[in-house]
C-alpha cells in the first residue's frame, strides 16, 4: 500500500495520469487482475515496450542505458523540451542513449476523451497514432569490441595472477622498483567484502550459514572492542600522539576525520581549516598530536558545524566536544564504509580467514555450489589461496569484481581513413540491462559503490601521463623546429647529466650508446628526448627555460589534436598538455594527462601522416523505415600540412623498428607500426601501462591506443594491440586468442 501511494504520488494523483504499480508481472497476475476488473477500479494491464541490450557489459559505456526522468532532469529541460517530455517519460541516462535521446525519442500519440467522475471514459473525441522514434547507427564492429573486452580481461586476469603472493599483508614501499611490486592474497580476500561481492549484511540474519555465522562472531566482537577503545582514546586529552599508533589504529582515526567528519558528514568544515595553522601542521603533517587534541583545538577554531550534530544548543567547546563524540559513537555503529574498514584488518590479521570468506562465495550463491570444494573450505582440506587462483585463472570471478591493481583499462579502436570509431573498450563493464526500463537498484549501487568505478570510462573519461607514447610528438618538435635531423645523434649512458638530479634512462644503469631519432623511438631511450626537452628551452643567451622548451612541445601537441577533446559522442574529460619541466614532458611526463581517446586521435594522426579527425561513434541515423536522415561520417578537424613527408618518413621508420626489434610481434602475417609507454603513478603502485599503433604499418587501417591503469609493464598493452589487430585482420583466430581463461604474458618485455 505505501509503495503504491508513493508511485501514485509521483503523478501528483492526477486520475487521468495511470501510474505503474507492477513490471514484468506473471501471466497468472495478469490473467487474475483481468478476471477480477469490476472490484479493482481502475487497475488495468498494459504492454509496454522495453529496451534490450544483447551482450549488454561489453557495449554499456559507449551505449548507456534508459530510465524515467527525474524530477532534476525535468527541471533542467528548456520550455521547447518541456512541451515534448513529462515526468513519466523514459529517457537515455548516460552514453548514446542519453546524447542521442531527442533523436531515439519518438512522437507521443494523443487521445482526447470524457471521464466520468471515477475516472471511466465514457466516449473518445479524437485519436492521433505515435510515431516512432529514429534510429542510431554506431561505427562499432561489434566482433572487435567484444574481442577486444575480452582480451583486456584475460590479460588483467593474467598480470594478477603473476603478482599474487600467498601472504595476509604486504608493504609495497619496501620495494625497490614498482615493477616488483606484489598483490598479498589478503587483498583479494578483502575484495570480496569492501567490492561487495559477497554481501556483508548477511551474516547477522538469522538464516546465516556456517561460515557466515563464524565470521560474524568474530565481527562483532572485534567491532565492539575497536568501539571502545576508540572512544576511550577519544575522551583522553593524554591520549598518544598520532605517530605512535599502530598502523590499524591510524587507519580507524584517518577513517573518523578525513572520511566520516570531513567528506561524509562535513561536521568537521575543510574550507575552514588554515593548512598553515601549527596545530593543523602538527596534525596532518607532524603528526604529533591525537585527534582529542586536533579535534578540540578544530572547536576552538570554529571549524566544527555544530549545526550538524542535531538540534541540540551548546553552551561550551566542552559540551560540542562531547555532542562530536555521541555522534560518531552512534553514526560508527550503522556506518558500513566502517564495518568493511574492520574487516580489512579482521583479513590481515588471519582473525577472518581466507577460507571462510571463499566458503561465503558459495553460501550466498556467488557462484554455484561445489560441496566438494565449500566442506574442504569449511573442515581445511582446500586450500583458500589456490581456490582462488583458480577462481581467478577460469574467470569465475573477475579482475574487475575483485576491484585489486589492476582491474581496469581502456581501448580504442579506429579507422585512420575515416575518423569511425570501431571499438570503445572500458573494463570493467556492467549489466545495461539490469538498469533500463525497472532499475534493479541494488545492483545500481553497488556498482555506484564499488571499488572498480564501473561508471567511470576507462577510454574517455580516465586520464593519466602518456609516458613514451608522446615521444612521437617530440620528435616531430625536434624535427621541424630543427634541433634534429636524420642524422644527429645523442649519446645514452643510461643517465641525463646536464641537470642535477640527473633523470634517468629505463635502461640505467645501461645506456643504448649513440642512436638517432629512429633509434631512439625503436629502442624507447629516454635520454634521447630528455636532451631535446633541454635544447627546446635553451634561450638566445644560452640559458635554460622550461617554459620556452613546453612551449614548443605544446605547439605539436595541438597539431595532433590533444589541446581538444577527440570528438567522441559520449562523456570524455579534457586533455591537459604539460606546461612545466620541459625535458620530463619530452618524454610525455611532467603535467601531460590524456584519455585513451585522445591518445587513439593522436595515433591516427600519425598513422594517416597529418590528417587529425573529430572521432565519431556514430554512422548514421534513419527513420522507422530506415530512410536517411543524417550521415555522421567524421570531420576533419584539422591537417598537419606544414609537416615534412621527411619528419613522418622518420617517425614511421621509428614505430615500424619498434615493432620489428620486439619478440612480442614476432610472426605476423601482416606488417605494424607502434610505441610503448609507461606513466609511474606513485612509488606505492604499479605504473599505468600503455600502447599505441596502427596496421599495416604501409597502408593503414586501423589505429589502435590501449592503456591498462596500474599494469606493470608496457609489453603487456602491446599484446593486447597486436592481438587486436590479429581479430581484425584474421576473425578466425579469435578462437585461438579468447580461451575464456587469464592470458599468459609474454617474454618480450619493453622498456621505456
Amino acid at each position: 500500500m505505501v509503495n503504491m501511494r508513493y508511485a501514485m504520488g509521483l503523478n501528483s494523483y492526477q486520475q487521468w495520469l495511470t501510474t505503474v504499480l507492477a513490471s514484468d508481472v506473471s501471466d497468472a497476475t495478469a490473467a487474475a487482475i483481468m478476471e477480477n476488473q469490476d472490484s479493482l477500479q481502475g487497475v488495468d494491464i498494459s504492454e509496454d515496450s522495453l529496451r534490450r541490450y544483447p551482450d549488454g557489459q561489453y557495449f554499456a559505456s559507449i551505449i548507456g542505458y534508459t530510465g524515467q526522468i527525474s524530477q532534476e532532469e525535468y527541471d533542467d529541460l528548456s520550455d521547447d523540451e518541456k512541451k515534448r517530455y513529462s515526468l513519466s517519460d523514459i529517457v537515455g541516462k548516460s552514453g548514446i542513449e542519453h546524447t542521442f535521446d531527442s533523436v531515439l525519442q519518438g512522437e507521443k500519440g494523443k487521445t482526447t476523451f470524457y471521464v466520468d467522475n471515477l475516472g471511466k471514459v465514457t466516449d473518445t473525441v479524437s485519436m492521433t497514432d505515435p510515431k516512432a522514434g529514429n534510429d542510431v547507427y554506431l561505427t562499432i564492429d561489434k566482433n572487435l569490441q567484444i574481442s577486444a573486452y575480452k582480451l583486456l580481461e584475460e590479460k588483467l586476469a593474467g598480470i594478477v595472477l603473476s603478482k599474487l603472493s600467498n601472504v595476509l599483508d604486504y608493504d609495497p614501499s619496501a620495494e625497490k622498483d614498482t615493477k616488483y611490486i606484489k598483490i598479498p592474497v589478503g587483498d583479494a580476500y578483502n575484495s570480496f567484502i569492501a567490492n561487495e561481492i559477497i554481501d556483508m549484511k548477511k551474516f547477522g540474519r538469522t538464516d546465516a550459514k556456517p561460515a557466515e555465522q563464524a565470521v560474524y562472531n568474530t565481527f562483532t566482537q572485534k567491532k565492539a572492542e575497536i568501539l571502545s577503545e576508540l572512544m576511550a582514546q577519544l575522551q583522553n586529552e593524554n591520549a598518544p600522539a598520532y605517530k605512535d599508533l599502530s598502523k590499524e589504529m591510524k587507519a580507524y582515526m584517518d577513517y573518523i576525520c578525513d572520511t566520516l567528519l570531513k567528506q561524509t558528514t562535513g561536521i568537521l568544515m575543510s574550507d575552514k581549516i588554515e593548512a598553515e595553522d601549527e596545530t593543523q601542521i602538527a596534525w596532518a603533517t607532524q603528526e604529533t598530536i591525537s585527534l582529542n587534541r586536533y579535534l578540540n583545538y578544530a572547536i576552538s577554531k570554529n571549524w566544527i558545524d555544530t549545526s550538524k550534530l542535531g538540534d541540540s544548543a551548546y553552551s561550551s567547546s566542552e559540551e560540542i566536544y562531547s555532542g562530536v563524540l555521541a555522534y560518531l559513537e552512534e553514526y560508527l555503529k550503522e556506518d558500513s564504509n566502517f564495518d568493511k574498514l574492520l574487516y580489512k584488518y579482521l583479513i590481515k590479521s588471519g582473525s577472518v580467514t581466507g577460507a571462510q570468506i571463499c566458503a561465503i562465495v558459495y553460501e550466498q550463491g556467488v557462484l554455484p555450489m561445489d560441496e566438494n570444494a565449500y566442506n574442504g573450505l569449511l573442515n581445511g582440506t582446500t586450500d583458500a589461496y589456490g581456490w582462488l587462483y583458480d577462481k581467478i585463472k577460469t574467470l569465475q570471478i573477475t579482475p574487475g569484481q575483485l576491484a585489486l591493481e589492476p582491474c581496469s583499462g581502456g581501448i580504442v579502436v579506429t579507422d585512420p581513413n575515416s575518423g569511425d570509431v570501431l571499438a570503445c573498450v572500458s573494463y570493467p563493464g556492467y549489466d545495461n540491462n539490469r538498469l533500463a526500463n525497472t532499475m534493479d537498484s541494488a545492483y545500481y549501487n553497488q556498482l555506484n559503490t564499488g571499488r572498480a568505478n564501473i561508471f567511470y570510462n576507462r577510454a574517455t573519461q580516465e586520464k593519466t601521463a602518456p609516458g613514451s607514447t608522446f615521444k612521437m610528438i617530440s620528435a616531430t618538435a625536434g624535427l621541424e623546429e630543427g634541433y634534429i635531423d636524420a642524422y644527429t645523434t645523442t649519446y645514452c649512458s643510461g643517465s641525463f647529466n646536464t641537470v642535477t638530479p640527473s633523470p634517468k634512462c629505463w635502461i640505467y644503469p645501461g645506456g643504448h650508446g649513440a642512436l638517432n631519432v629512429v633509434q631512439s623511438l625503436q629502442h624507447s631511450c629516454n635520454v634521447f628526448y630528455y636532451q631535446l626537452g633541454y635544447n627546446m628551452g635553451i634561450d638566445s643567451n644560452g640559458n635554460y627555460d622550461s617554459d620556452l622548451g613546453t612551449d614548443k612541445l605544446r605547439k605539436y601537441a595541438a597539431m595532433y589534436g590533444l589541446d581538444r577533446k577527440s570528438g567522441v559522442e559520449i562523456p570524455e574529460a579534457a586533455p591537459q598538455i604539460s606546461d612545466e619541466y620541459s625535458i620530463q614532458s619530452a618524454i610525455g611526463q611532467g603535467t601531460n594527462n590524456f584519455t585513451v581517446s585522445q591518445l587513439n586521435r593522436y595515433v591516427t594522426a600519425v598513422a594517416n601522416s597529418g590528417t587529425v579527425y573529430d572521432l565519431t561513434l556514430i554512422d548514421k541515423t534513419t527513420d522507422a523505415a530506415g530512410n536517411l536522415i543524417k550521415d555522421y561520417s567524421a570531420e576533419v578537424d584539422s591537417t598537419m600540412d606544414e609537416i615534412n613527408s621527411s619528419t613522418w618518413d622518420l617517425i614511421h621508420q621509428g614505430m615500424e623498428q619498434m615493432v620489428a626489434s620486439s619478440t612480442t610481434f614476432t610472426g605476423l602475417d601482416f606488417s605494424m607500426a607502434g610505441k610503448t609507454g609507461t606513466a609511474q603513478h606513485n612509488e606505492l603502485h604499479a605504473d599505468h601501462v600503455l600502447f599505441v599503433g596502427y596496421a599495416p604499418a604501409e597502408q593503414p587501417q586501423l589505429s589502435i591506443a590501449v592503456r591498462i591503469t596500474y599494469g606493470y609493464n608496457s609489453g603487456y598493452a602491446s599484446e593486447i594491440g597486436r592481438d587486436i589487430a590479429k581479430v581484425y585482420f584474421n576473425p578466425e583466430t579469435a578462437g585461438e586468442l579468447i580461451t575464456g581463461s587469464a592470458a599468459n604474458l609474454g617474454e618480450g618485455i619493453a622498456g621505456d
